[in-house]
């Protein structure tokens, strides 16, 4: 690639290119953005254990890539993401079948990028989900306690209150699923 200098002595001289810095293809980006959810145990060979697991529970690994190229990029990625020990063999290997450092670089932004966007929301799902059980057993606890000497039995009155939560919950959840399919 050359460029024009204007300013030189010689106009249509061709000076030296620009480098141009090497990017992920579109192939390769959609490579890692799959290998998110890719378990570190994924990158170990397959043996015996795994196929009992998935007839058992339908628990299966996630299968290699036909490309070795591609592959070896994912095993990069997954180890990246792991924090696990054999990230610089797989920075070695990924190196070794021509990603340069800067594709690499954009690997890392794309697995930190993912990782910062998802811890936040799952740290608060998990506390408001834990507050919430808290207010649901506070009050069901001060229910008993309110309706126990007026039944003289606190079964008859957990019983009472376990046969109204059951009921609210499936009116409430009853709802929910009828306006969804009204929606369709």
């Amino acid at each position: 690639m050359a460029y024009l200098d204007l300013t030189a002595d010689h106009p249509f001289a061709a000076t030296q290119a620009v480098a141009v810095e090497a990017r992920l293809s579109a192939q390769e980006r959609v490579v890692v953005l799959l290998s998110r959810t890719d378990p570190l145990w994924s990158l170990r060979p397959r043996h015996m254990h795994s196929r009992v697991l998935r007839l058992l529970f339908g628990i299966e690994a996630p299968h290699q890539l036909a490309d070795q190229r591609l592959e070896v990029l994912r095993r990069y990625a997954v180890t990246y993401r792991e924090r696990d020990v054999s990230v610089n063999k797989a920075e070695a290997d990924a190196i070794a079948a021509g990603f340069s450092a800067s594709q690499l670089g954009q690997v890392r932004h794309m697995v930190d990028g993912a990782r910062a966007s998802h811890l936040p929301k799952r740290a608060n799902g998990v506390a408001l989900r834990g507050l919430l059980a808290l207010v649901v057993a506070l009050i069901v606890y001060g229910a008993i306690t309110w309706l126990s000497p007026r039944f003289d039995s606190a079964l008859v009155a957990f019983v009472l209150i376990a046969v109204a939560g059951v009921s609210f919950a499936s009116f409430a959840g009853g709802e929910r699923s009828r306006g969804v399919q009204s929606q369709g």
